[in-house]
């Protein structure tokens, strides 16, 4: 038997280029920074530690939206640029890893690596799905609250990687062809529930606390975790209503025998077992994670919090170290050290003052256009670039914006962070999309369709409550 053997048979120009497009572009990019950093003819009155922090800052920008390197190492990289070009003293600039920011994210993670150690979170979605997914409706929105309570207190990106195979393990079941309208919406409801989920805590995704760190770092001024969870949940708990209710309609009935996914659940119950000591004290460590972080954070600070309750994983003997350690994402630590660091350089070298004078003063904005023009933006430019990259390219000039307007630079926070959390669009906007795009039910085309209407109407949403409940519990 002949093989046939496929001969490439496009110019050796073509090839190369496709193979080496990452090195090529980064040394470009590299060159260029080199002339920009070293050109003398600085713009009259910014000073040249500013000057040096927008030529990082603009190269950041590149590497980032490019993803030629990975995130956390352009970080690295912003970290060691500004301290080579002494944009801040070396000691500062590599301070900023011990900015407790950081240190919460690294307590979320440990607790989140916690909680799945110890089989609960497993457990509790069995049991919510087996108890109402006996209609393909039921199901489907059983699989929406689900993923959005459980992104209320885990990485939404954990919370989608948790369900997706108990979700593909239940179409395989019920035998779902790829265009199945149930299969399509059970993927849509995971992707779309861990996104909006994950914005309403400082837990679901690492850019609040990002934001909160940038805030704190630039003003001295802080937001609460009951703060946060006050501003934020009502505008997104009614998004979250509305799509409940489009995607409930959406899904017609099956004709499928739903005998099915009792079995499927029975033989889940029979593999996870009976409940575990673990599980009960991963519960009550939760438990009072969550008490002390509503009604203490003020006092104690939410990423003091987190580091006691994350030890009390240890030494409650939940989770050990190497397991936990698989669970901490250290190349979002390295990258949020970087940006918390580049965030302060364009602040504390009086770049933003200087744009903020020269160009953003003289736009005489409203309020309604402030608001209107950062939440678009954040919310579409989060659909290309990495959410915490959103927040360090936004943040530090829309805060300066916003105390120029007399705005507290809270608000800055909310219409820059939450925003940034909202991707819907594209698989490659946030992890939970990738996630349900790899399951095969979900076309490319469809999912940008109905992500731009559900970018949309949080748009619509959240305007009408910043602009209403805002006020009234004084946001601004």
């Amino acid at each position: 038997m002949k093989n046939d053997v496929y001969i490439d048979r496009r110019p050796l120009v073509t090839l190369f280029l496709i193979e080496y497009k990452n090195a090529i572009l980064l040394l470009f990019s590299f060159i260029l920074f080199l002339i920009f950093i070293y050109n003398k003819n600085i713009p009259h009155g910014m000073s040249t530690e500013a000057y040096h922090a927008l030529v990082i800052f603009l190269f950041a920008i590149f590497l980032w939206v490019s993803n030629v390197i990975p995130l956390a190492i352009t970080s690295l990289m912003v970290m060691g640029l500004l301290a080579t070009f002494e944009v801040l003293p070396d000691e500062k600039i590599f301070s900023f890893f011990g900015n407790k920011s950081l240190f919460f994210i690294i307590g979320a993670f440990i607790i989140a690596a916690g909680i799945s150690g110890s089989g609960l979170n497993k457990r509790i979605s069995y049991y919510i799905l087996a108890k109402f997914g006996d209609k393909p409706h039921r199901l489907v929105l059983a699989v929406f609250f689900l993923s959005a309570a459980l992104a209320h207190f885990m990485p939404e990106y954990a919370v989608a990687a948790m369900l997706f195979p108990i979700l593909m393990s239940i179409c395989k079941r019920l035998n779902l062809k790829k265009d199945s309208v149930l299969g399509k919406y059970i993927f849509y409801a995971l992707a779309w529930g861990s996104v909006l989920g994950g914005v309403v805590t400082f837990l679901g995704g690492a850019r609040n606390p990002l934001a909160i760190g940038i805030l704190e770092q630039s003003t001295g001024q802080t937001i609460g975790f009951l703060d946060w969870m006050i501003t934020v949940a009502p505008p997104v708990y009614l998004v979250i209503i509305l799509v409940a209710i489009y995607v409930a309609r959406e899904v017609r009935a099956s004709t499928k025998d739903m005998q099915i996914l009792k079995d499927v659940f029975s033989e889940g119950g029979e593999r996870i077992g009976k409940v575990q000591f673990k599980e009960i004290k991963a519960l009550l460590i939760l438990a009072g994670t969550i008490f002390l972080w509503v009604f203490e954070s003020g006092r104690i600070g939410i990423a003091n919090v987190a580091l006691i309750s994350a030890a009390l994983f240890f030494v409650l003997n939940v989770t050990n170290w190497e397991d936990a350690k698989k669970e901490i994402n250290w190349g979002a630590i390295l990258m949020y050290g970087g940006a918390i660091a580049l965030g302060t350089a364009l602040e504390q070298t009086g770049l933003l003052e200087y744009i903020n004078q020269s160009y953003i003063s003289k736009m005489n904005f409203s309020t309604l256009t402030f608001i209107i023009v950062v939440f678009s933006l954040s919310v579409f430019l989060t659909e290309g670039v990495s959410n915490a990259a959103v927040v360090v390219i936004l943040l530090p000039v829309v805060m300066k914006t916003a105390i120029s307007m007399n705005l507290p630079p809270t608000l800055a926070v909310y219409l820059v962070a939450v925003p940034s959390g909202l991707a819907f669009m594209f698989p490659m906007s946030s992890p939970p999309n990738a996630i349900a795009y790899s399951s095969g039910f979900i076309k490319m085309g469809e999912t940008a369709a109905k992500g731009f209407i559900l970018c949309i109407l949080c748009l619509a949403v959240v305007l009408v409550f910043a602009l209403t409940y805002w006020r009234i519990i004084g946001i601004y």
